[in-house]
């Protein structure tokens, strides 16, 4: 997101010589995402919370009452959010195991979005935040939405969206040896159809969906002090175990250098996709 060209590698090598090496072995993307787990809600987390009541606001269906499946749900923000609206029920499924163990309160089942483990029609809902830019293929994912549920609400990332926090955090970290993932770097690539408004309505069109909204919406996170903003960054997955591997004197320093660097930043707001169909 926003990484130079200098800085963002193919391959899992990191600059910064053999000791950062030693300190930020590759993990896999969900591997990746149980690191980040533990600090999730605190840091991304404030993003990922306030994109969820806008996506909920233009749910197809009556959230309250609604039999609902949290998608790729991390530790259950978009559920939690949904309860909070009425909702009879929350399912919570995700790839990585200890997002969902952060998600007290809620059902949580480890699957993968293109092969559900539930019956057709289990749900009325499906709320997809910012699931279909992880996967390969997006029509599958969706399609097995539709198989589960008679409606979806599902967000993306609009394709202007940038924040120099984004880049400004990473080139801090890079003087200490960080290079983004390749799992990361490939997300950015595989990603960008799911970024365009048209294109993501055609994307559900082929799933089988016949009444689709896209809706461009821009929310305010209430991320606006260097401090939220590296908390944000720092949490993200694609980071977070570089970040856990610095011994406590280097990741405080770097803390300091990342706030400094943010310093004057815009308060952060995502301008977001948000798909509505069923």
């Amino acid at each position: 997101m926003g990484e130079s060209s200098r800085r963002v590698r193919r391959g899992a090598g990191l600059v910064g010589g053999p000791r950062a090496r030693e300190r930020a072995p590759a993990v896999s993307e969900f591997a990746a995402y149980d690191v980040a787990a533990a600090s999730w809600d605190q840091g991304p987390g404030r993003l990922y919370g306030a994109t969820a009541d806008a996506l909920l606001e233009v749910a197809p269906v009556p959230v309250a009452g609604a039999r609902v499946l949290d998608l790729g749900a991390g530790t259950g923000i978009a559920g939690r959010a949904a309860l909070g609206r009425g909702a009879a029920s929350v399912v919570a499924t995700d790839r990585a195991a200890e997002m969902l163990r952060q998600g007290v309160g809620r059902i949580g089942v480890q699957a993968d979005a293109n092969r559900l483990p539930f019956a057709d029609g289990s749900f009325d809902l499906v709320v997809a935040a910012f699931v279909i830019n992880h996967l390969d293929d997006p029509v599958r994912g969706l399609g097995e939405c539709r198989r589960v549920a008679t409606a979806i609400v599902a967000s993306s990332f609009d394709r202007s969206w940038d924040h120099p926090a984004k880049t400004v955090v990473d080139e801090v970290m890079a003087q200490v040896g960080f290079v983004a993932p390749d799992w990361y770097a490939a997300v950015q690539v595989t990603n960008d159809q799911v970024k365009d408004p048209v294109e993501l309505g055609r994307l559900a069109e082929e799933a089988g969906y016949t009444q689709v909204t896209v809706n461009r919406i821009e929310v305010p996170t209430g991320i606006t002090d260097p401090a939220a903003m590296v908390e944000w960054r720092w949490g993200m997955a694609h980071l977070a175990p570089f970040v856990a591997g610095l011994d406590a004197e280097t990741r405080e320093r770097m803390r300091v250098r990342s706030e400094e660097a943010a310093v004057g930043l815009p308060p952060v707001v995502v301008p977001m996709l948000a798909l509505s169909a069923s």
